[in-house]
């Protein structure tokens, strides 16, 4: 019998608790850990939706990427925000697990799956905790490498553009620049602006650009993509609900995994 705490003890070992960033909050947020699970539902965040959905298909546990509670909540209340999910979550005994911070600077997490995606090689962090360089599992925040080539930076718009399933995207450079050193990073990766310039990145692909950021990347000759939040760290779900196949796979257990098929990318861009 597979128990949340087992989900929790697999999780450890893919994206160790232990690199999660200070201001964050990951593992077990809602629900038992000694509950037994049969079925768990793996996506991007905990909604309304993935809970209805995880409902629907008999998922008594819903392991996300981004956290429901990041602060102590002042009450827990049906008509307030997180409040709700929490009681919803509780009502239809449903777990709630999040891998955020541990999971984006883990091997095989966020940033190295975006990577990979673009055929990016070479790869080393933007930024490291140095307390845990060394660790195995340990990658960093955001990643810098190279393409195997140079290619103009509407060539790499396109190949973005194509991994990720045909998203919008913003970008900001000149077309026909080559580019072939790439610093990436998942999620709002504008605060790595200055690493990824020191780098000597030719292009730096993350999402939630602001436009001063814009301003500063035009200034260094730096290229940006903006491939938003959601289309950057929604790619972890496959491989995260693999690897949980693979777990129970290897010991014997029958678990059944599922990725969320309801979610999509909240903004929306209307045809002019």
């Amino acid at each position: 019998m597979i128990l949340v705490r087992d989900i929790l003890a697999w999780l450890d070992l893919y994206a160790p608790f232990r690199f999660t960033a200070s201001w964050d909050q990951c593992g077990l947020q809602v629900g038992n850990p000694d509950a037994p699970v049969e079925r768990i539902l793996v996506a991007l965040d905990p909604s309304s939706a993935t809970l209805d959905e995880a409902e629907r298909r008999k998922c008594h546990c819903l392991v996300t990427h981004h956290p429901l509670v990041f602060r102590p909540l002042n009450a827990v209340r049906t008509d307030q925000f997180p409040g709700n999910l929490v009681i919803s979550a509780l009502l239809k005994g449903i777990h709630l697990i999040a891998a955020h911070t541990n999971l984006d600077v883990a091997k095989g997490g966020t940033n190295d799956k975006l990577g990979e995606l673009l055929s990016i090689t070479g790869m080393e962090p933007l930024e490291t905790d140095h307390s845990k360089q060394g660790e195995d599992r340990y990658r960093g925040m955001g990643l810098v490498g190279s393409l195997t080539q140079t290619i103009t930076f509407e060539a790499l718009v396109d190949r973005t553009v194509k991994v990720l399933g045909g998203v919008p995207i913003r970008a900001v450079g000149d077309a026909e620049k080559r580019v072939q050193r790439i610093a990436l990073c998942s999620g709002s990766g504008g605060s790595l602006m200055e690493q990824a310039i020191s780098f000597g990145s030719d292009a730096f692909i993350t999402g939630d650009i602001k436009y001063h950021d814009a301003q500063r990347a035009l200034e260094a000759d730096m290229a940006l993509i903006d491939i938003g939040h959601f289309a950057s760290e929604r790619i972890v779900v496959e491989p995260l609900a693999a690897f949980f196949r693979a777990q129970a796979a290897s010991q014997g257990d029958d678990l059944a995994v599922f990725e969320s098929m309801v979610e999509k990318d909240p903004f929306w861009h209307p045809i002019s």
